[in-house]
């Protein structure tokens, strides 16, 4: 990250205010992006710089709900070794088409959620 968007992000003015068009199914489980017209109205650096936020939270969000869904399942597996839990994991989310980080010990580690 710049400097630039570093101080961008720590100015102590800055107030983000919700804009709709995020969509979403939970019943099918897809979701879309329609953003209003005021969205395009403004600079295409700053769209990207807006994006790019956006794009780190979705991430962040992504990963916690993949150590939930890592939970859950070792919750239902029990005393499976985590080697074993880990396979199992790795195949449920081929099942589901859900992207699954090379070194999910990592993404647990940094999340540091507690099963």
């Amino acid at each position: 990250m710049g400097e630039s968007n570093r101080r961008r992000r720590d100015y102590d003015a800055a107030f983000a205010l919700p804009m709709a068009g995020l969509l979403c199914d939970l019943e099918m489980g897809i979701g879309g992006v329609q953003l209003p017209d005021e969205f395009f109205a403004a600079s295409p650096a700053l769209q990207i710089e807006v994006i790019a936020d956006w794009q780190r939270a979705l991430e962040d969000f992504r990963m916690r709900a993949l150590v939930s869904l890592w939970c859950k399942l070792g919750a239902a597996l029990g005393s499976c070794s985590d080697g074993e839990k880990m396979e199992r994991f790795r195949v449920t989310c081929r099942s589901l088409d859900i992207e699954c980080p090379k070194d999910m010990a990592a993404v647990l580690a940094r999340h540091q959620q507690k099963c």
